[in-house]
């Protein structure tokens, strides 16, 4: 059985590392990798892992600065990015796929919902 890869992004916040110690619970199924994001070179060591998820806390501004989610999903366009918004008590799930537009047709079929 594979696991699934999974990076932590974390300032660290005790939120995102109790998640991390949770997730550490299930290591027959999750590889984990916790990466700092206030490293200058956390989106290298996130994409280096190759996660098929990444989770992160919402609130973090050191994402944005040293692993910007345009540039993630740009490196690895199948990861599920999981939002984590303990303010609000919400988790917000974000998916990427890629596909090839050659007629702006192609990019109305992909917005308007299917007739």
């Amino acid at each position: 059985m594979s696991r699934t890869r999974v990076v932590v992004l974390t300032a660290p916040s005790l939120f995102t590392e109790g998640i991390a110690t949770r997730l550490r619970e299930h290591t027959d199924r999750i590889e984990l990798e916790v990466v700092d994001s206030r490293n200058a070179d956390a989106l290298a060591t996130a994409i280096a892992a190759r996660p098929e998820v990444v989770l992160l806390e919402a609130r973090d501004r050191n994402v944005d600065t040293h692993c910007p989610l345009d540039d993630l999903l740009a490196a690895v366009p199948s990861v599920k990015v999981i939002r984590l918004d303990p303010s609000r008590d919400q988790i917000q799930v974000v998916t990427s796929e890629q596909r090839t537009v050659r007629d702006p047709m192609d990019l109305i079929g992909l917005v308007l919902p299917p007739t």
